[in-house]
């Protein structure tokens, strides 16, 4: 028989129960996130104006990801390097990406869709997804919200991989099945391809962050 080792299960339970509270908080924050951008957008003089890099609402409202998070974990270790990467560092790891995007789609983006562009809308949201997702990672290593291990530099590997391949089907297929840039313009496709290029990689991001937190000392 194996012995039994209650500290190892106490530990293990805690890094799930940190798993699972990171993970349901962040999935929050990214419907939350969701609303506000497609309000904000329904709301923009020209819907368009967003794809701009820096100043669009997509970039301003990422700390609303991290908000619940952070208000449920106040009382708990680390909060004050949390807000920091929440509100600040996360941020600009989106711009970053954002910019990385923007620069790429526009000098390969058509102003109409053309199924022939297919492969540079998808390279155009692989751009962003990847730039993001490492950025995001190493800043939450660096931040010492989750160790540098070999552990974490697997899950996070695996997330990059993921949320690469994330960000490139989530802009081009939303582009496919929206229609965003036909004309006439109709801002309920523009944000409906917003969405389906935010939704499901925050979706995906609050899982592989969730993971890589949990491993942190206990």
């Amino acid at each position: 028989m194996t012995a039994l080792d209650p500290l190892g299960e106490a530990h293990a339970r805690r890094r799930n129960v940190r798993f699972w509270h990171a993970f349901v908080w962040l999935l929050v924050g990214a419907v939350i996130y969701a609303i506000a951008l497609a309000l904000a957008l329904l709301l923009y003089p020209d819907p368009k104006d967003a794809l701009a890099p820096v100043v669009g609402p997509s970039l301003y409202l990422t700390p609303l990801f991290g908000l619940p998070y952070l208000l449920v974990s106040a009382r708990q270790r680390g909060w004050i390097r949390r807000v920091i990467y929440f509100n600040v560092l996360l941020p600009v790891a989106h711009i970053a990406a954002n910019d990385l995007a923007w620069a790429y789609g526009a000098t390969h983006f058509p102003l109409e869709l053309d199924p022939g562009n297919y492969l540079h809308y998808l390279a155009t949201g692989a751009l962003g997804g990847f730039a993001g997702s490492v950025l995001a990672f190493a800043l939450l290593i660096w931040t010492r919200l989750a160790p540098f291990t070999p552990a974490t530099r697997t899950i996070a590997l695996f997330g990059i991989a993921s949320l690469t391949l994330l960000g490139a089907l989530g802009m081009a297929q939303g582009l496919v099945m929206s229609d965003a840039l036909a004309m006439p313009f109709k801002p309920s496709r523009f944000v409906f391809w917003f969405l389906c290029v935010h939704l499901p990689w925050q979706a995906a991001f609050a899982f592989f962050l969730a993971w890589l937190m949990r491993l942190r000392p206990a």
